[in-house]
């Protein structure tokens, strides 16, 4: 585990991956289990333009916004870190993450193929329209894919996302227990 005086009773597990990967749908079924995981798309991320100033996502996004704006935790990720009690995940992506890897205990990447992502991009039950507006589907099949391949080059572990939830859940889990970073007491 890393070693943060300012922060040293928090166990944070960064679970990473690109759009329609599943990292919000294991951090809330995590939060069903009582276990403690924060969502960073809600309340800690913002899309930022090229100069850092806040902006909101246009109805129908094109290639070339997408490709100039960016989506950032900024200061934001400590206020979130900060908050937290005991083991927690912190589940999300953003564009500055790899400056802030060293705030985390272990960093998981959700990986998944590009049919899996697209189906779960255009899911109606999806909480947010991310992946069916605009040109966000082929932007997200080609950012996850550098996410996924920048993350792993740094030795970060892959969790394959593609079965079942109850499967990725499991595995997640395994996996934070085996680098000595348990979010649940027992195993499930």
């Amino acid at each position: 585990m890393v070693e943060r005086a300012w922060l040293p009773d928090v166990v944070a597990v960064l679970l990473a991956g690109g759009p329609g990967s599943g990292k919000s749908a294991v951090s809330q079924c995590l939060r069903d289990r009582a276990l403690s995981s924060v969502d960073l798309d809600f309340g800690y991320a913002r899309w930022e333009d090229a100069g850092g100033r806040v902006v909101g996502l246009p109805e129908a996004p094109s290639r070339e916004w997408l490709n100039t704006h960016f989506w950032r935790w900024g200061e934001q990720l400590g206020v979130a870190l900060r908050a937290a009690s005991g083991p927690t995940l912190f589940a999300g992506t953003a564009a500055d993450m790899v400056d802030h890897l060293d705030r985390f205990d272990l960093v998981l990447v959700l990986t998944v193929d590009d049919q899996t992502q697209l189906v779960r991009l255009g899911a109606s039950s999806r909480d947010n329209d991310f992946g069916r507006i605009g040109s966000t589907a082929a932007w997200s099949r080609d950012y996850r894919v550098q996410v996924e391949a920048d993350l792993l080059a740094r030795g970060c572990r892959a969790i394959d996302a593609r079965p079942p939830l109850d499967m990725v859940v499991r595995t997640v889990l395994q996996a934070c227990r085996a680098a000595g970073c348990a979010l649940d007491a027992e195993p499930r």
